[in-house]
């Protein structure tokens, strides 16, 4: 990395094994999924990514960008010309407070220094039932979403990318994201697949890395590519590595529809309101 750049990975535990957060410990029905700490992944079993080093090869994932704060950095995703789309925990600090909207910056198409893109953020939004630092579990995962306005629209420098509601088991997605030892461009995976669907929870057989929190779960389509999910954590699932997302739900792109239909910034008065969290554990994130 340049600078102190800590990657924003985050550590989740399914309902499905041996919970323990803020709430207490609560025991399981299934103790085959387990969840870890976003790793760097080696060795044979490590995904197949491709680096998105050129202009060319970034230009189709301008709208993917990485969400810098002072200390670290997620990925995010434009998904209109003034919104963003990153992971709910990634508006949070190591000390569970949450991060005013102004130490964020977004860095679309951020290709070795180069931009597409770059933009301050003037409001946030979480999803009415995300409460970071509760006890993990699959609802939790489920709404690790966020919204984020910027400062001025982006528009011809990067084509945002659309939501496009549910996938299915089997459907085949891709993933681009920044992440722990590639932190100045974004790299591709493709080939992965959603293996579980469960209420706004998806679990997909791509790998990630710290860095990766908020990118954008995406699947080709006729109109293009849209997003489905948004990377929340890394798990093991009957003892292979997984990917777990938060999916873009009826809840979810209600939200939106509701946080794009705001007032102009230049039209709002005062700062949101910052809920600060403690107790519990809280573990290097995601």
């Amino acid at each position: 990395f340049f600078g102190p750049w800590i990657a924003c990975s985050r550590s989740l535990l399914l309902a499905a094994a041996m919970v323990t957060g803020l709430g207490g410990t609560v025991q399981a029905q299934n103790q085959d999924t387990q969840t870890r700490a976003l790793p760097t992944v080696e060795g044979p079993d490590a995904p197949v990514l491709q680096p998105l080093e050129t202009r060319d090869a970034v230009r189709p994932y301008a709208a993917v960008g990485r969400l810098d704060t002072s200390d670290g950095f997620c990925t995010a995703t434009l998904i209109s010309p003034r919104v963003v789309l990153p992971a709910a925990h990634c508006l949070f600090d190591d000390n569970a407070e949450r991060r005013p909207d102004s130490a964020f910056v977004f860095n679309a198409g951020l290709r070795n220094g180069a931009v597409a893109a770059r933009r301050d953020i003037v409001r946030s939004a979480l999803p009415p039932d995300y409460l970071y630092g509760a006890p993990d579990n699959v609802e939790r995962v489920g709404t690790d979403i966020a919204l984020l306005e910027l400062s001025m629209p982006i528009s011809s420098e990067a084509v945002p990318i659309m939501a496009h509601g549910r996938v299915a088991r089997g459907d085949e997605v891709r993933i681009v994201s920044y992440g722990q030892d590639r932190a100045r461009f974004p790299s591709l995976e493709e080939g992965c697949s959603v293996m579980q669907s469960r209420a706004a929870l998806l679990m997909l057989s791509c790998q990630v890395v710290p860095g990766s929190s908020g990118a954008p779960v995406m699947v080709q389509t006729v109109l293009g590519l849209r997003i489905v999910s948004g990377v929340s954590a890394m798990a093991h699932w009957r003892d292979e590595p997984v990917t777990l997302s938060a999916a873009l739900d009826e809840s979810m792109l209600a939200l939106m529809a509701d946080f794009q239909g705001g007032p102009p910034a230049s039209e709002r008065i005062g700062t949101p309101a910052v809920r600060n969290l403690t107790g519990g554990e809280i573990r290097a994130g995601g």
